[in-house]
């Protein structure tokens, strides 16, 4: 059986409130599917003079394990404030060194910007590149996923370079996402935080068959027999759900709202939302279509319709109901008939506060920690091999990618992010099912919002060669999008040699994607 408790723990896969002062500002010189899987080509911009050092060696050392006086000094140094803080210059400093010919000209900034009057702030590092004081800004944001916080985009920093000498001046926002990093953490008077998540009880699957995981369609789902629906719980949990969906969803894209006021920014120019982060990056652009004028999508997590949504009419006869495997369908049960129901068990009872639990764990949980990420950054290098070895480097700060030093500094920046404690630990639970399909589909947001609204706005839909998450429901949002405004406004792009951390795992693809898409080049 797939382990699909670790698929859905690798869903990514949290200091005091201070302002931006003199001292941290730093100079640092099928029909609309578009399967781009990028090769890495050199950059021909005339600023770019890349040349690989001639004692440049595959990063071939593989440190599976770290030394144990390691992970304690790891674990002794989560405990001391500021430690992420620390680490988040850290991780600038190595990914973006101020040294480099290629990163001059751009300014650096880290800034804690205030949403509201109760002391809220939402955490980001900038880059900006003027090219002429006359020029107007575009202004590029990023938002990262859940289990993450916005040093998970270190591989993507310096994308900004890509945009000197242009008739255009940019400023790429790198934000945590209220509740993650070092943004602020409230809660909603609304969750209970300490009760146990509602559970899925309207719904009962009739599988009498085993299941044969060479037989599911598209590795995780399987077409059962029928299933029945409780139309009484049924109709409770939506009077339930509805509201605290509600105020979860507010909860998000308010911040980011306001937070897009405090930093007097007319218009996102582009918005990137990775997974949770792209779930409430879409709903974001349907509340405030005028705050934005493009919306990228990276391995969306919530865009197929399903049985368990709240938005699922309750069907005429509530038995003997034939599901599908369409993402588009409110009969689609989505992976729920093979979990298992230790996987349901872990996700309601354990999941919710294994993060803060690794704290206590002293160095083990660091080193359970560093079991789960390091294979999947160090695999950066595999990536690196198929797309041409050395050939595939166009920049100084490509050389770090997959580095030990790298890689370790990413997943001690990362330990300290989540080990904070952060309230959507207990928000995504209410969000997703157990199958991680939201209970709140964006199909559905975008089908009920008016067309005038989505047409305010260019939509791309981007999933890695070898994502998890539901690519075809992808698909088909764009097709609704292009359908319902009779012109092309949303497309699917998909990078080679990607999962669902497509930016992380290649960023050669995802950068050069961006950069496409940023520069109008697709």
């Amino acid at each position: 059986m797939v382990n699909l408790s670790i698929r859905m723990a690798q869903l990514s896969t949290e200091c005091p409130h201070t302002f931006a002062t003199a001292n941290s500002i730093q100079p640092f010189t099928s029909h609309y599917q578009l399967m781009l899987r990028y090769t890495r080509q050199l950059s021909t911009t005339p600023w770019r003079h890349f040349q690989l050092p001639a004692n440049y060696k595959p990063n071939a050392r593989v440190v599976k394990k770290l030394p144990f006086r390691e992970t304690v000094r790891i674990w002794w140094n989560s405990l001391k404030p500021g430690r992420l803080e620390q680490l988040q210059i850290q991780l600038v400093n190595l990914l973006f060194p101020g040294h480099l010919d290629e990163n001059a000209g751009v300014t650096r900034m880290f800034r804690k910007v205030p949403i509201d009057d109760l002391g809220n702030y939402i955490n980001e590092v900038s880059f900006e590149v003027v090219n002429d004081a006359k020029y107007d800004t575009k202004h590029v944001v990023f938002v990262h996923g859940y289990g993450a916080s916005l040093g998970c985009f270190a591989r993507n920093f310096h994308l900004v370079n890509q945009f000197k000498g242009l008739k255009h001046n940019y400023k790429v926002h790198f934000l945590d996402n209220l509740s993650f990093g070092l943004s602020a953490n409230p809660k909603l008077a609304s969750i209970k935080y300490f009760r146990p998540i509602p559970r899925l009880k309207h719904i009962t699957i009739k599988d009498d068959l085993p299941t044969d995981i060479k037989s599911l369609y598209k590795k995780y789902y399987k077409l059962v027999d029928g299933y029945d629906v409780d139309v009484e719980k049924c109709q409770d949990y939506k009077d339930q759900m509805i509201p605290l969906l509600k105020d979860i969803e507010s909860y998000y894209i308010d911040a980011l709202e306001s937070w897009r006021k405090s930093s007097a920014i007319g218009k996102i120019d582009y918005l990137i939302g990775h997974s949770y982060g792209g779930y409430w990056s879409g709903s974001y652009a349907l509340k405030y279509p005028d705050s934005l004028e493009n919306l990228l999508l990276l391995s969306p997590v919530g865009v197929e319709r399903h049985a368990y949504a709240v938005t699922a009419p309750i069907p005429e006869p509530s038995t003997d109901v034939l599901p599908s495997l369409d993402p588009s369908s409110f009969n689609f049960l989505s992976r729920q008939p093979i979990l298992s129901k230790k996987t349901v068990t872990f996700w309601y009872y354990v999941q919710p506060y294994l993060p803060r639990l690794l704290r206590y764990l002293g160095p083990w949980g660091v080193d359970m920690y560093y079991d789960m990420w390091y294979s999947k950054l160090f695999a950066i290098n595999r990536v690196i091999e198929k797309l041409g070895g050395s050939k595939v480097f166009s920049s100084h700060n490509e050389l770090k990618y997959g580095t030990n030093s790298e890689c370790r500094l990413l997943i001690e920046y990362l330990y300290n992010s989540i080990t904070n404690g952060t309230v959507s630990d207990t928000h995504i639970k209410y969000l997703l099912t157990p199958a991680t399909t939201s209970k709140w589909p964006l199909l559905d947001k975008f089908a009920s919002a008016r067309k005038e609204d989505v047409a305010k706005f260019n939509t791309h839909i981007i999933y890695g060669q070898y994502d998890f998450m539901n690519s075809e429901a992808g698909e088909k949002l764009v097709h609704h999008i292009n359908d319902t405004l009779g012109e092309t406004k949303a497309s699917y792009h998909s990078v080679a040699e990607g999962g669902h951390n497509l930016y992380m795992q290649n960023p050669f693809g995802t950068n050069e994607l961006l950069e496409k898409i940023i520069l109008q080049k697709t």
